[in-house]
């Protein structure tokens, strides 16, 4: 009940401030790089429209909107998610990697325990209450010695030019030269850090 009530109080508010100031504005900005684009500070609220524009913005210096002759575009976008870990393997990684503190109650059984890069499962039915942390999956893979633009040798499957989430067909690529690609990152980012990228694309007919 308290959670609807909350809902519909957003509802009217974002309402309300619409007849007045001519448009709705948005939630409270929780992403730095949005908040940094928009010049304002994080928590901030701004008008809708400026949010869109800008994230059409970031996302397309970044390849990921389809626009015409632009080769970084032909990719599903993100390829890999941004690992949620426990707090105690995130200390493992170098200081300068990324890492979000995370609290989501919802999270817990997405953790991955240190234990299991030792070949130690976790005990069945048990759900680990530990703090997690997000990483940057770019950061990974870029640490990993994967660059942009990086392809196998002889492979129409590439990393785009623009990010490294994003895996690009830059001609006629096969699913599975894409598969081998991301195989071959998911290979690089374990061996150097012990994290197993997990795909954000619905494979189909595809394994990696």
């Amino acid at each position: 009940m308290a959670s609807s009530w909350r809902s519909n109080w957003s509802l009217w508010d974002t309402a309300a401030e619409a007849s007045v100031l001519g448009g709705s504005l948005s939630r409270p900005l929780a992403f730095p790089q949005l908040a940094d684009a928009l010049g304002v500070h994080l928590g901030d609220r701004v008008p809708l429209a400026d949010v869109r524009t800008t994230v059409l913005r970031l996302r397309a210096a970044k390849g990921m909107l389809l626009k015409p002759g632009d080769p970084d575009a032909t990719s599903a976008g993100s390829f890999f998610t941004n690992p949620i870990v426990s707090l105690s393997f995130s200390r493992t990684l170098p200081e300068s990697a990324p890492r979000w503190p995370l609290n989501d109650p919802e999270l817990p059984d997405r953790v991955i325990p240190l234990d299991d890069y030792y070949g130690i499962g976790p005990v069945p039915g048990a759900v680990p209450v530990v703090p997690l942390v997000k990483l940057s999956a770019a950061w990974l893979i870029e640490h990993a010695g994967i660059s942009r633009g990086f392809r196998l040798p002889g492979s129409r499957a590439a990393v785009s030019s623009k990010h490294t989430l994003a895996l690009t067909n830059t001609g006629g690529a096969s699913g599975e030269e894409i598969a081998q690609l991301a195989r071959f990152v998911q290979q690089r980012v374990q061996a150097e850090f012990g994290v197993i990228l997990q795909p954000e694309p619905v494979l189909v007919g595809l394994g990696l």
